[in-house]
């Protein structure tokens, strides 16, 4: 049992490691970090307020990537690490509403205050939403993640408490989207309002408002969509991965159940658990019995003191393995981990302390036994959420016949085959039909309401593929002008440029100028946003 089958998944991108604080998480994540960094670019990125990954390593990190580990000459292998503070990127947020607050205020007055008590209102409530420090700070190193430079990206986490909160934040920030749209509506209705009645100022002061405005728009957008990222991160079956870090001892192991539950619950995959600091080669207890008679009848050439300390020293490790493996056969037989029993990883309490690369290379040889051969990562480059977003953006027609993957709470569909019944929901699913034959059973019909992740085309249905100028054709009349208009639109510079710097721009771009009613699937797509917002601006 080890860690091998993480290490030689070719295509993982995001693997988070968590657990109860004070179990080895900081030194198991930088293990997997270095084992993967043998043929793979990987960040290492730390998001716990009391970073620990500057002792484990014997160095310094900050909130920019640091070299560790550069084996470029040996096919691109690098490592580098980075220190998130929480706290500190929570505070970079609140202080830029600060200051965009103040400039607003003092291009349009706030004679009664009415405005500063909305933006800090909005303050409040964005700093009291459990988990969102730690959430911000994922988000600061999305630039990181989307540079492309990396293929692999490991996190050491918070402790748990700190971890389960970030696994409810997608259903609580949804759940407070609907204040902070009411908190814009709100700061620019007193913002018309202050410009109405100012309409004799200046043409630059017009144009600094409205800049504000767009300032402010673009900034709420950019932060939604940031933790909307982090979510993705976190639940996509395919390509993440959470690793346990635990002890055998009850809390820890009361704690890993804990956690392994709300995982699930949150459709995030643990595939592996590292059971650290565990007593190997204790007496058992016929040998300590003859041990303690040796020492009663002094029936051994050693001084009594040293005898009496190897007696105790002995007794003590012969318990404290009783007691790990009575918490290790519990940790085994909870229902959580029944699925995942071979990536149960037992690591024997050491007698040297795990610092410095040296040794936390000696301590990742504990955790994969093949290292040396594991599968190198695919690097053809390019950005890591770019495969995120496709899968999450496959489309579908009636009757395309489609492979069933990646559930993780219903596994018994998967590698199924079945037919695309119901065309793309409000919910983001399709209906497929699948039949279910066991032997000596007749055949049955189920039909299954699937994320787009989470189905594979295999074939077409036999309707044909409408080429451009028959789904011309069929667009409604009322479409054409808006095409008309949002052809001129393209032809902005500013958004020639937005659409020239990023390809997934481009190929949308493309696509919904083929089809013009693709582009109904891109105005729910978080990615596109930037582009939409500045179109529509233009528009």
């Amino acid at each position: 049992m080890s860690l091998d089958s993480l290490v030689q998944t070719p295509d993982l991108k995001f693997i988070f490691v968590g657990g109860k604080g004070g179990v080895g998480k900081t030194t198991s994540s930088s293990a997997i970090a270095s084992l993967l960094a043998t043929n793979r670019r990987v960040l290492l990125v730390s998001t716990d307020p009391a970073h620990s990954l500057g002792d484990a390593w014997r160095t310094k990190f900050g909130n920019v990537p640091k070299r560790v580990i550069d084996e470029t000459s040996n096919g691109g292998s690098i490592l580098d690490i980075m220190e998130v503070d929480p706290q500190e990127s929570l505070q970079s947020e609140l202080k830029h509403w600060t200051e965009v607050s103040k400039e607003l205020f003092a291009s349009v007055g706030d004679g009664d205050g009415d405005m500063s008590a909305k933006v800090g209102q909005f303050q409040e409530w964005l700093s009291g939403i459990p988990g969102i420090d730690e959430a911000t700070a994922l988000s600061t190193a999305i630039k990181h993640i989307e540079s492309g430079n990396y293929d692999t990206i490991v996190f050491d986490t918070a402790p748990t408490g700190h971890t389960l909160t970030l696994l409810a934040l997608p259903e609580i920030l949804e759940q407070g989207i609907d204040k902070l749209q009411s908190w814009q509506s709100t700061l620019w209705g007193y913002w018309q309002a202050f410009k109405t009645a100012g309409s004799s100022g200046s043409l630059s002061k017009a144009q600094k408002r409205a800049n504000l405005q767009q300032q402010v728009t673009d900034r709420l957008q950019n932060y939604k969509q940031g933790i909307q990222k982090v979510a993705l991160m976190l639940q996509d079956q395919q390509r993440t991965r959470f690793v346990v870090v635990c002890i055998a001892e009850f809390l820890s192991v009361s704690e890993t159940q804990r956690l392994l539950q709300e995982l699930a619950k949150n459709k995030v995959v643990a595939s592996h658990i590292v059971v650290n600091q565990l007593v190997q080669d204790a007496l058992n207890t016929q040998d300590l019995a003859e041990l303690e008679s040796l020492a009663e009848i002094g029936n051994v050439q050693l001084p009594s003191e040293l005898l009496k300390k190897t007696v105790h020293a002995c007794r003590l490790t012969s318990a404290r393995q009783s007691i790990q493996q009575k918490y290790l056969q519990d940790l085994k037989n909870f229902p959580e981990t029944q699925s995942m029993l071979d990536g149960i990883c037992e690591v024997p309490l050491l007698a040297e302390e795990v610092t410095g690369i040296d040794a936390i290379r000696r301590f990742a040889k504990l955790l994969a036994k093949n290292a040396a051969s594991s599968v190198a990562a695919d690097s053809s480059g390019g950005n890591l959420y770019d495969d995120l977003i496709a899968a999450k953006n496959r489309t579908f027609r009636t009757g395309d016949r489609v492979q069933i993957t990646g559930l993780a709470k219903s596994p018994q569909y998967n590698d199924l085959e079945g037919k695309v019944t119901t065309p793309l929901q409000d919910t983001g699913r399709y209906g497929v039909k699948v039949v279910l034959q066991s032997e000596g059973s007749p055949k049955k019909t189920k039909t299954l309401s699937l994320l787009p992740q989470n189905i594979v085309l295999i074939e077409h249905s036999e309707k044909k593929m409408q080429t451009a100028t028959e789904d011309a054709a069929d667009t409604p009349m009322s479409i054409n002008p808006i095409m008309d208009k949002a052809k001129k639109v393209l032809e902005d510079p500013e958004i020639k440029e937005l659409v020239a710097q990023n390809p997934r721009f481009k190929a949308a771009v493309e696509e919904c100028l083929a089809s013009p009613m693709n582009v109904m699937k891109y105005l729910s797509d978080p990615e596109m946003s930037p582009l939409i917002s500045k179109a529509m601006s233009k528009m």
